[in-house]
């Protein structure tokens, strides 16, 4: 087995033996090792591509694999140590343990683990020890693929202790830092030989095997290997399969231009030469001379740089499968040449696609296209819900509501009142004679009181019997996040939503709350609380200010356009009357 070991961050790639782990131990500056082992393929790789990046060879559990507590501050690391020792006590799992030279780290020996080599060990390790709560206290990075590790008995330059093996009943000792420390000033011995000869399988890390379906329609065995390669290339093995009259000539020179690149020359002119028989007929010709103009084309053409086709490639595209492991990141991308740019602006004019225009809700011109996103800010207590729920009523699109501050009664309510102009006596009277038949006014509509991730909105759209035009979030401040910082969580919901908005065509309002200098100076493109990247991800921004009489209630609202891509702008003086919005 092999192993890369590292002096120093940036010199890395030191392949040695596995077994000569010893050999780099005492070493009076920062020294690594791979956390995995590997085969000779790693050597190979390294040479030919001189990174280990996107290396997908097999990875091999090492003799003892390193759990890693780390913090900002020693009482912070032992404590993550304190929980993760008493929970692999619970799990019956032996370990060995270690000072870092900053927090700590955790032996497991392989015996504990039920694995096989295979280039995702690292990912069904992490999905393991996930289940098993190892990572609420250790570092779940360290699992990576090609991940470092410090070698014991060398030097943390930054900290200037060693790592060192210590006595497991250290870390609940009253003077644990001071036993630690003082041990780690320098390189030791070990304290205890750890040979373990046997240990119950705790872990299982190996691939979950699904069940194969049942075939239910005859099949022809055609052989091991005989049909085309289903992930790979898959517009290359369409065109090899033949193509229209018109096409060939086309379709001859992406053929070409991709052999150009894998195969010597004969093998190329072999290929094409049974690709040229395959579509030549009786009488539409496919001559072998034009065949060779095309081979040489794809060698000499472009002063000798040859022709190359790329998957936006016009006919490459008629041909694309969603199969194709390159599939996604072609449907991502998002480098359009000019040619790609005019047509989608042809498209956008020819379609004829209708705005939602809110401002002829109030006598002024506001359209909204689909594709954009509008941020509604407003400080609390503002009634931007019911200014949205006012406009949905009007508008009567297929809307999806994410609504994460108030109950489903009290949504249906003011939804029922805004729809027949109701005071809140009528509602009550209404509901309590056992009287039905409102939801009929509102198939358009589908409201989701659930917190959700940003990028789980698309897919539970795409569930949806009906795609929405329209989708509300109240508010942005709800949305989960594994982001602890607003100015991350609040940039990470807008950029989802306008990735949303353009990739499935639609209109997003989003609420946003105000900063606290906008509640003494007024509200601006910069008022949105959390990152300013929310105001520059919008196609436009709508700034809602409430003014109060002496009691504190609301005597109108100035809704204003603070943003806007487009020329358009807005402003509208509302009175509440109910539940109703009207312009004043």
């Amino acid at each position: 087995m092999i192993r890369e070991f590292a002096f120093g961050i940036n010199k890395r790639h030191h392949f040695h033996d596995a077994n000569q782990y010893e050999q780099f131990m005492g070493y009076k500056h920062d020294t690594f090792c791979s956390l995995y082992y590997y085969d000779e393929e790693v050597v190979e790789y390294f040479a030919k591509n001189k990174t280990l990046s996107g290396y997908d060879g097999a990875l091999y559990m090492p003799d003892e694999f390193i759990l890693d507590v780390d913090g900002p501050e020693f009482d912070k690391a032992i404590e993550g140590a304190q929980k993760l020792s008493l929970l692999l006590d619970q799990l019956q799992c032996m370990y060995s343990l270690y000072f870092s030279g900053r927090g700590f780290h955790f032996g497991i020996p392989s015996k504990a683990f039920q694995w096989n080599p295979d280039e995702n060990l690292h990912v069904y390790v992490k999905k393991e020890l996930t289940s098993k709560g190892i990572f609420e206290y250790a570092d779940s990075s360290v699992t990576d693929k090609t991940r470092l590790i410090r070698i014991l008995n060398t030097k943390n330059t930054k900290s200037g202790f060693y790592k060192v093996d210590i006595e497991k009943e250290w870390l609940f000792h009253v003077n644990a830092k001071e036993l630690i420390t003082n041990r780690a000033k320098s390189p030791n011995k070990r304290l205890h030989n750890y040979v373990i000869a046997s240990h119950e399988k705790i872990f299982n890390v190996m691939p979950s095997v699904t069940p194969k379906k049942k075939e239910v329609i005859d099949t022809i065995f055609e052989g091991e290997g005989r049909q085309p390669d289903a992930a790979n290339y898959t517009c290359i093995q369409r065109m090899l399969s033949g193509t229209n009259i018109g096409q060939r000539h086309a379709v001859a020179l992406r053929l070409a231009a991709h052999f150009r690149w894998l195969y010597p020359e004969p093998i190329v002119r072999l290929v094409m030469e049974n690709w040229r028989k395959k579509v030549d007929k009786p009488n539409y010709k496919f001559s072998e001379k034009e065949m060779e103009s095309i081979i040489k084309s794809s060698y000499d053409g472009h002063n000798g740089e040859g022709n190359r086709y790329g998957c936006s490639d016009v006919v490459m595209d008629k041909f694309c499968s969603k199969n194709c492991r390159l599939y996604k990141s072609k449907a991502d991308t998002k480098a359009l040449t000019s040619l790609q740019m005019e047509n989608q602006l042809i498209d956008f004019y020819r379609e004829d696609r209708q705005p939602i225009n809110i401002g002829e809700l109030y006598g002024q011109d506001f359209p909204i296209y689909p594709g954009e996103v509008v941020i509604l800010q407003a400080p609390p207590a503002s009634m931007k819900t019911m200014l949205l729920q006012n406009w949905m009523v009007e508008l009567k699109r297929p809307t999806y509501f994410i609504e994460m501050e108030m109950s489903a009664r009290q949504i249906w309510s003011r939804f029922v009142m805004i729809e027949n102009e109701w005071s809140q006596e009528q509602l009550e009277a209404h509901y309590k004679k056992f009287q039905n038949g409102q939801s009929e006014k509102f198939k358009w509509l589908t409201v989701d009181y659930s917190s959700p991730y940003p990028f789980e909105i698309e897919k539970r759209i795409s569930m949806m019997p009906r795609k929405p035009e329209l989708i509300i979030v109240d508010h942005m401040g709800l949305f989960r996040s594994k982001h602890k910082d607003m100015n991350m969580k609040c940039e990470e919901a807008s950029q989802a939503l306008m990735e949303l908005a353009v990739k499935h065509n639609v209109v997003v309002f989003a609420v946003s709350e105000i900063n606290k200098s906008a509640f003494k100076e007024g509200m601006d493109i910069s008022s949105a609380r959390g990152s300013f990247r929310i105001a520059y991800n919008a196609n436009k921004l709508l700034s809602l200010k409430p003014f109060r009489d002496q009691d504190g209630s609301i005597s109108y609202l100035e809704l204003k356009s603070d943003k806007n891509r487009e020329r358009e702008h807005m402003r509208v003086k509302l009175k509440p009357h109910n539940v109703k919005l009207k312009p004043c």
